[in-house]
């Protein structure tokens, strides 16, 4: 009677180590990607992001911090991106990155482009596709308007 038990606990202590793994091997590791583009801005920022269909795709805007987990790097927020996204983030040097999700796993862009002179108006223009343009998907960041 105890092997049995025994057998039944290994099986399940066995279940949840898998399960454990799996679901581990699949979040996304964003500040392990290569191209890291960084913008910064002394105020607070809105952005847009666009994406074109046929992927899964998130965005995650980072902060470093030598004592930070991962690499030294914060993420202090993240986005699904499908179409359309947008939101704010306070005043400071954020590291941008978009992931798209194949076969189970985060996958870091090929091409990761920022447009060094930034239109007027704009704090930030990227964009990330497969080996180059077309933009598969677009991030701008723009200073946020006060409220009137």
């Amino acid at each position: 009677m105890s092997n049995l038990r025994t057998v039944r606990t290994l099986s399940v202590l066995l279940f949840a180590l898998l399960v454990s793994t799996t679901v581990f091997a699949q979040e996304p590791r964003p500040w392990l990607c290569r191209d890291k583009p960084v913008f910064s801005y002394d105020r607070s920022m809105e952005y847009q992001v666009t994406a074109r269909p046929g992927r899964q795709w998130r965005m995650f805007f980072m902060k470093y911090s030598p004592d930070a987990a991962h690499d030294g790097f914060d993420i202090v927020d993240s986005r699904e991106v499908r179409g359309d996204a947008s939101g704010s983030l306070t005043a400071g040097q954020y590291f941008a990155v978009a992931l798209y999700r194949q076969g189970g796993h985060w996958i870091c862009p090929d091409y990761t482009h920022d447009d060094r002179n930034p239109k007027l108006g704009e704090v930030s223009n990227l964009c990330y596709g497969d080996g180059g343009p077309p933009c598969l998907v677009k991030l701008k960041v723009k200073p946020e308007h006060p409220s009137p």
